[in-house]
């Protein structure tokens, strides 16, 4: 009888039991960071082509090749492996004048990656001298991004906790600790182009002056989206 008492006795409280809030969501505060590092390119990338023109299919694969071979040869002239040239494009077909179709052409444009721009004058005007007639454009940009990355994410995170702090403060709060971190973007914004699709000829002279490739800079951004605490 005694047992049956007690048992009557802690039922309410079981039933009236109820679980504990959560407790409440943390103050924060979301701002983004951007940083941009300028750096000097150390590498060029020089995309040419040639064009070559014959009465037969055959005849103007044949002469191309022999064009390319001249022109190829002078860029391995300045040190440069296979590895570091690329077949970006092959075609062959029919050419057409003023009056329809005029014999057949065959074209290729090749992408040569320099690592010593001080050889960029000298290596353009060899290959267009050796029979290259379309220079496509020089992209200059960076072996190694790691280090600039860096820098890049550094001054992301100091300009999202700067815009933190100036948020905080016109809160009348206190800037906490990050809570979550999130990458939006680092690495090189684009190579820096220098030269526009062109045709160009021995005959036009082709400027070997170092002045007239100037690598200009390039720029590595970094992004960064953080969330802070808010404190009283």
């Amino acid at each position: 009888m005694r047992l049956l008492l007690a048992l009557a006795a802690a039922l309410p409280l079981a039933v009236s039991a109820q679980p504990a809030p959560p407790p409440p969501a943390p103050h924060t505060v979301t701002v983004s960071g951007e940083g941009v590092v300028s750096a000097p390119p150390d590498r060029a990338v020089i995309r040419l082509g040639v064009l070559t023109r014959g009465e037969t299919a055959a005849a103007a694969l044949r002469d191309h090749e022999s064009d390319m071979a001249r022109v190829l040869g002078v860029v391995r002239s300045f040190g440069i492996a296979d590895r570091q040239i690329t077949v970006e494009a092959l075609n062959l077909g029919d050419f057409y004048g003023p009056e329809g179709p005029d014999g057949y052409q065959a074209y290729r444009i090749v992408a040569v990656t320099v690592d010593s721009l001080a050889a960029v004058p000298d290596l353009i005007a060899g290959v267009v001298e050796s029979g290259a007639n379309r220079l496509e454009g020089v992209a200059y940009t960076l072996r190694e991004t790691a280090a600039y990355r860096d820098r890049a994410l550094d001054a992301a995170m100091a300009e999202a906790r700067h815009k933190a702090e100036r948020l905080a403060a016109a809160a009348g709060r206190q800037l906490g600790g990050a809570v979550s971190i999130q990458e939006t973007g680092a690495g090189l914004v684009r190579p820096y182009e220098r030269v526009e699709l062109q045709s160009v000829s021995a005959d036009a002279g082709v400027p070997a002056q170092p002045g007239a490739y100037s690598a200009g800079s390039s720029q590595v951004r970094g992004s960064v989206v953080v969330r802070y605490a808010l404190e009283n």
